[in-house]
């Protein structure tokens, strides 16, 4: 019983030599490390560039002045203008 379940690992992980030694591992099981690898980095990277404001996920593209922190729109203390406020201003030039 335990043979054969080892056997069966042992084939699903390529290491039972099918072609050459450790063939099986990279054709199969194997070739997902670099899948593995590449989402890996995607959510490295995406920690990196959130906001640094606790609990917010935004990504931050906004530098706090004197501070070594990136935050969002929404927590940068000096804010940005709302969509409505940029409308408001286009209205107003047009005049």
């Amino acid at each position: 019983m335990i043979g054969a379940i080892l056997g069966a690992l042992a084939h699903f992980f390529g290491i039972d030599n099918l072609s050459g030694p450790f063939y099986g591992f990279w054709s199969g099981v194997g070739s997902d490390i670099g899948e593995v690898t590449i989402i890996g980095a995607a959510a490295s990277l995406y920690w990196k560039h959130t906001c640094h404001a606790k609990g917010c996920y935004r990504i931050g593209r906004h530098p706090v002045e004197g501070t070594p922190h990136v935050v969002c729109r929404k927590h940068h203390p000096d804010g940005e203008p709302t969509h409505a406020e940029i409308l408001e201003q286009h209205r107003e030039s047009k005049r």
